[in-house]
């Protein structure tokens, strides 16, 4: 198992002194990081300070129950923590009931200090299986939303984040806005230098990207060479303003390939939305992407805005 002894922390509930005493003199031999409760108010306090893999803790108290301990455990925490109830009471239909509220285990007082310690090196092992799933659940559900190229939010991400903000728009009426970004020419890139030269490019335009986009806001790939942003609670100038940026920026930059420098530009379409009644993003992506076209059509290196989720871009460029 991974972890010391005093790295794995365990939290004991019992209104017994004599109890906890026993407890902690039984779990100090194997030196676990114990921190203790007279009543459940406290447990509970101590499980949210600690994050403990084990709780141990009586089943009668006086404020809160071992069992209604058990319960808010349950109810309260995403990381698995395994519980022992400790109970005076063995008849099978109390035990059941304990296990039913969430206990993993059960210990009749009064008990083997043997028992208590082999039942914790159980419970140590669920606890650390829990976790090792847990941190495997998480990164693929990290792969499954990042592009693996660049390291930014794939598209299955951005329509995830931008789907929920905009709801959060239409309730409190602030500016939301789609740009599509397309870098111009990006096939010669591959076709002069080859693909590595190619995903350099990709991952230089996403740092740029990234470093200009704010905490609030999210920029992603949703393939080839398309990259999306969507900002919020900003005005139409001010989005000018930020994408411009970003535009004269890329333009500027020189990519050494090899004996050669080469020089990459990108044309920008954005869509926007402001009212009571949100549009689907999947229509404010499309607002966008039309006008991303009429700024690939009218020369490339240039940035036009949609006028409406369905109609054509208004006359409004940034010529390079």
């Amino acid at each position: 198992m991974d972890g010391s002894p005093e790295q794995f922390r365990i939290v004991v509930a019992d209104d017994s002194a004599i109890y906890r005493k026993l407890v902690e003199d039984t779990l100090a031999h194997e030196q676990y990081a114990v921190v203790s409760g007279k009543n459940g108010r406290e447990a509970i306090d101590l499980v949210a300070a600690h994050q403990p893999a084990v709780v141990i803790t009586d089943w009668e108290m006086p404020d809160i129950t071992g069992l209604q301990l058990c319960e808010q455990i349950r109810r309260d925490r995403d990381s698995y923590t395994y519980i022992i109830l400790l109970t005076s009471n063995d008849e099978k239909d109390q035990i059941i009931k304990g296990l039913a509220a969430g206990a993993d285990d059960y210990l009749t007082k009064p008990f083997h200090p043997g028992e208590l310690l082999a039942r914790v090196v159980v419970g140590r092992r669920i606890a650390e299986l829990h976790r090792q799933i847990q941190a495997k659940n998480s990164l693929l559900e990290e792969l499954t939303l990042t592009d693996s190229l660049t390291g930014l939010p794939n598209r299955r991400a951005i329509e995830y984040w931008a789907s929920r903000e905009l709801k959060g728009a239409a309730r409190h009426g602030f500016a939301f806005w789609i740009v599509m970004a397309d870098l111009d020419h990006f096939k010669k890139i591959n076709d002069s230098y080859g693909h590595d030269a190619g995903d350099l490019v990709l991952q230089k335009f996403a740092e740029l990207l990234k470093a200009n986009t704010r905490s609030s806001n999210i920029c992603g790939r949703i393939g080839g060479e398309e990259f999306v942003l969507v900002l919020s609670h900003i005005g139409k100038e001010d989005v000018l303003t930020a994408i411009e940026r970003i535009r004269r920026q890329l333009e500027a930059e020189r990519f050494a390939i090899g004996a050669d420098v080469a020089s990459v530009t990108a044309s920008f379409g954005i869509s926007g939305f402001q009212g009571s009644r949100a549009p689907q993003f999947k229509d404010l992506l499309r607002s966008a992407d039309t006008a991303l076209y009429a700024a690939k059509h009218g020369g490339r290196n240039r940035i036009e805005f949609a006028t409406t989720v369905s109609t054509e871009p208004e006359v409004l460029a940034i010529n390079g």
